[in-house]
This record gives structure tokens, sequence and C-alpha cells, in this order.
């Protein structure tokens, strides 16, 4: 056995430095921190992932939660095909395709809630599944109720086709089967205003709706069949001969500066005298979209006085006031209008924006006090409604 040595601290000394010691630690803390940094940096940019799309589907709801707007940000106003289809894109990923001659106007648009209402024509719409507002289109002879789907709506005289492409829509209307229908993918509901009766001409019946992307114009164009001939006037009898019937092809076109020209200098009000609601409304479409405002007063009159019971004499009235109010400055006439729409029940989507435009159209006529009674009215029904800000700007007018 060799012997120890003392003392024992002489030979227990560390060789290495105190130096050495202090390199060879930090070599080890850097180490270590580099694999900490390479464990957390994948749960870093998941982490960060997350964020941005949150950020993103926040700043998309931001950006959709206002009315709805074309797709390049302008206010949504009356869109026409005329003489070709036309798509046009909504802010919301939506679209809408009128075919020829179809025309369709907004009625209400908020951060929740789309209405408009397809006054003539075809018109397919693809509504974004999903979105945040539920879309109402007025048809007619039935209402389109849908929260994301695609489906068609196509409109001529005395009768309505809807058909469904996916996702599910509800349809009522009083003419509609137990008043309201759920059509699914591959639906069709036909809705007529009477029963069809065999045609004594000749003349052939409504086309099938094409639902072909390549179909080059609307299956209504140029059927004057005996459907298409109906009107609600004593007992729904034919309409006249084709001979008195070229305007409507024209404003189904929307030719209707020369549908205008073909009624001739009174014939708007000789039209108007013996038409049903759905030709008196577009009696009244041709008169206003041809620059005669004043003209298109008599058929919504008529609709009012000779069809007040009828499902579209409510929207027929909010437009007489829109009517005598933007375009005609009669503002005492709009009251009476706005009034009537009310009275005949308009329905609960537009209840807020004809509260509204009867505050104006009151301030407007210098009635202060009624101005203020229907300001009142308004926000007992609508207390954080959507016109508050307008709605004080009028009352400013007294």
């Amino acid at each position: 056995m060799s012997q120890i040595r003392f003392p024992l601290k002489d030979h227990l000394q560390d060789p290495a430095d105190e130096e050495a010691l202090h390199r060879m630690a930090e070599d080890i803390d850097s180490r270590l921190q580099g694999r900490k940094r390479r464990r957390f940096f994948p749960l870093v940019l998941v982490g960060a992932t997350a964020v941005a799309a949150i950020i993103v589907v926040f700043s998309h709801i931001h950006r959709d939660a206002g009315p709805l707007l074309f797709a390049d940000g302008r206010e949504l106003v009356a869109m026409d095909a005329g003489g070709a289809a036309r798509e046009f894109a909504l802010s919301d990923g939506s679209h809408v395709r009128l075919w020829p001659g179809a025309h369709m106007e907004p009625l209400h648009s908020s951060g929740d809630a789309f209405s408009a209402i397809v006054t003539q024509g075809r018109a397919d719409f693809d509504v974004r599944p999903g979105g945040p507002r539920q879309w109402v289109i007025e048809c007619g002879l039935a209402t389109v109720e849908v929260l994301g789907t695609s489906f068609a709506c196509e409109r001529g005289p005395g009768r309505l086709r809807v058909v469904v492409r996916h996702g599910v829509v509800l349809v009522r209307g009083e003419r509609v089967p137990d008043r309201a229908r759920r059509l699914s993918a591959g639906e069709t509901l036909e809705v007529a205003e009477a029963p069809q009766l065999p045609p004594s001409d000749g003349a052939g019946t409504i086309a099938p709706l094409a639902l072909s992307e390549n179909s080059g114009s609307s299956s209504l164009t140029g059927t004057e069949s005996a459907v298409g001939g109906l009107n609600r006037e004593k007992g729904n009898s034919r309409a006249r001969t084709t001979g008195t019937t070229g305007w409507r092809i024209l404003a189904r076109h929307g030719r209707h500066d020369e549908a205008f020209a073909a009624l001739g200098a009174e014939g708007v009000r000789r039209e108007s005298k013996r038409l049903g609601v759905d030709d008196l409304l577009a009696l009244a479409d041709v008169a206003r979209l041809s620059g005669h405002p004043a003209e298109a007063v008599l058929p919504l009159e008529r609709i009012l006085v000779e069809f007040a019971r009828d499902a579209q004499a409510p929207l027929a009235a909010f437009a007489l006031g829109r009517l005598q109010l933007d375009s005609l400055g009669h503002a005492q006439a709009a009251v009476s209008a706005f009034r009537k729409a009310l009275d005949l029940g308009i329905p609960r989507s537009l209840r807020e924006d004809i509260r509204a435009r009867l505050v104006e159209a009151y301030a407007r006529s210098g009635d202060a006090g009624a101005a203020q009674r229907a300001a009142d009215t308004y926000f007992d029904e609508f207390p954080n409604g959507r016109h508050a800000r307008a709605i004080q700007g009028w009352l400013r007018l007294r």
C-alpha cells in the first residue's frame, strides 16, 4: 500500500484554475439555454399563429359589423340588370346575379339583417353560409328567408318560382301551401296567384327555370303565357291581347325608356285603370326608372285603393312614400303613404325604416310636433335604433 502523504489538502487541489471554471460554467449555461429555446420555439410559433388567426377573425367581424355593402365599399343601391346579366359581389362574401330585365332594391341593411325586394325578373343568390345576417328576400307572391344557401327567385306577372341549389330556405306567403314551406337543396316551389288557364291562342307555357350558369337569359323572356298574363283584377281575368303587352317585355329587359315610350302619352294612366298588382308595380317601375316619377304615383295609389288586402300593398305604400319624399318633394303626401304602410302591416324587417322616414317626412313638412311624437315612438320601439343620429338631424330642421 502506498503511503498517504500529509497534508492532504496539498494533494486535493483542483488542477483547473478559477478562470477555466468560469469559462466552463458559461459554456454549460449557453448550451442549456439553447436547448430551452429550441424546445420553446415551436410553442411560441403555435401561439403566435393562433393570436394572428384570432386577430384576423375579429378584424373581419369588425369590418362586417355594419350594413351590408358592395364588395368595393360602396353603399348598396337598387340593382338593375338591363339587357345583360350582371353579378354583384357584396362585402360579406355573398353574390347576387341578376338576369336580363331583372331589378332588385335593398330595403333594409344592418349588422344582423338584410332584406331586399325583387320587383321583376330572375335573381340568383349565393349567400355566405354562417354569415352574421339573416336574409329576407321579398319576391311578390312570397317571402324567402335564409341564413346561408344558394337559391334562385324568378318572378313574373302572377307567378313565382323558387329553386334551392344547396342549403335550406323558408318560403312564406298567403299563396304558399299552408302559408309556409321549407325547401332543401334540389327542391322547387311554384306559386301562382290563380290556377293556370289553358292557352286560347296557341301560346306556350312558362319555360322551366334554367339554373345553368351558361344560360344566356332569363327563362321569363318572351313568355307571355296564360299564367304570365294573369292579373288580379275582377276575377283574375286574362290580360289583354299581346298587342298591348309590348311594354311589359321591354320592361323585363330593363329597357324602361322604350317601355314608357311604347305606352304613349296617356299610357300609364290608361293601363293603371285595368291592371292587377304585379303589373301595376311593373308600371310604376317603368315610369320611375325612365325618369317620370310623377307618373309612378297613380299605379301605386291604385294598389292601395283597389288591392289594399294584397300582401304587396304595404310595400307599395312604402315605395310611394319614398317616391313622394325623395323624388317629388311632397312631404305631406309621404307622411300619408308611410302611415298607410304601417296600417297595412309592413313586414317587421321594414318597420324601423318606416318609423324613421316618418320622422323625416313630418320634419320636412314643417310639423315639428308630429315629428317629435314620431321620434318618441321610434325610440320607444327601437331604443338602440340605427337611425338615431339621422333622426336627431331631422328634428333640428324644425
